[in-house]
């Protein structure tokens, strides 16, 4: 028996595209191609979240610690707020108050060991984690070329085996590396000025450099958030230098700054979601996040990228090769 009850079974063929049918509107045709491959679209799910797990953890870690800075008080009162709850339930007639409860995945990632190993003598948790962590970060990018070949041939509607995936991280392992790194140490500059404690009492210039970091980091975090929405996506379609690719996604970060804007409005509600509603970890990261995220990236900022990129490439290729024929 192939797969679960078929659903896993990725040699079957599907129903096909009708050539003659008009086409869908883009809102219609990104749940269809979604549902159509949706078993696929787990699976990739389940594997990146698999390989980004120390990265997952670190982040859980530094967003409950931030919390906790924020409100020493904030999960205490969560917990005291259920415990009351559950010794005084309502009574019959009577509605339940809500309590927001965190997920068991949070738990679970919180409690891992991810403190690096300072201590002396460090734990072995410690340095399995530690090189764990290491080898996620390296792989980061490669990850993502792999991920987004595959979700870019299922926006074209072109076959892309899991297979695929790990020979696009093999082929652009170098480029990946360079933007995977770029992008999160970027990114984790960014949330740490945003994060960072006021400098109170601190000398003028101190408190204007930490004041001034505060203001701009929210922008250029948009920024980077249009641009990676485009690296690894050109990584895999162009044979082009990585300076070249960082020069094109910036300026495509400008060109498509509405659909670029959208998106990331969605993927906002989406991480609040995981962080904020019970058991919205649980569920989404595992199974669905990662996927449906990047699958509406590629798809929403593909286009710009065949009419601006390819199409060019294309015409001027057509025009070569018509060049050529004369001369012959």
């Amino acid at each position: 028996m192939a797969g679960f009850f078929g659903l896993f079974d990725f040699t079957k063929p599907g129903k096909g595209v009708d050539p003659n049918a008009p086409p869908k509107k883009p809102f219609f045709r990104f749940f269809e191609l979604f549902w159509r491959k949706f078993t696929r679209f787990i699976l990739l799910n389940l594997l990146l979240f698999l390989l980004f797990l120390p990265i997952i953890t670190v982040v859980f870690r530094f967003f409950n610690q931030w919390v906790v800075s924020l409100d020493p008080d904030f999960y205490q009162n969560i917990i005291q707020q259920a415990e009351e709850q559950a010794a005084n339930p309502p009574a019959e007639g009577e509605a339940a108050q809500g309590v927001v409860l965190f997920s068991i995945l949070q738990d679970i990632l919180f409690r891992l060991p991810v403190s690096l190993p300072f201590s002396s003598p460090a734990t072995l948790g410690e340095w399995v984690f530690l090189f764990w962590l290491l080898l996620s970060l390296l792989l980061y990018g490669p990850v993502m070329c792999g991920f987004t070949y595959m979700l870019r041939n299922f926006v074209r509607e072109e076959h892309a085996w899991m297979s695929d995936f790990f020979l696009r991280m093999k082929s652009n392992f170098k480029q990946g590396v360079a933007l995977g790194l770029l992008e999160l140490f970027a990114l984790s500059m960014l949330i740490l000025n945003l994060t960072m404690q006021s400098a109170d009492g601190a000398s003028g210039w101190t408190s204007f450099s930490v004041t001034l970091a505060k203001l701009i980091s929210p922008l250029l975090m948009v920024i980077i958030l249009f641009t990676r929405k485009y690296m690894y996506l050109m990584a895999v379609t162009f044979n082009i230098s990585v300076f070249n690719i960082i020069k094109n996604s910036l300026a495509f970060s400008i060109v498509g700054l509405l659909r670029n804007a959208l998106v990331l409005v969605i993927e906002a509600a989406l991480i609040f979601a995981v962080f904020f509603i019970p058991m919205g970890d649980f569920l989404l990261l595992p199974f669905f996040f990662f996927s449906f995220t990047g699958f509406l990236s590629v798809f929403a900022v593909y286009p710009l990228i065949h009419k601006h990129m390819i199409l060019p490439s294309l015409k001027r290729e057509s025009g070569e090769d018509a060049e050529t024929g004369d001369e012959t």
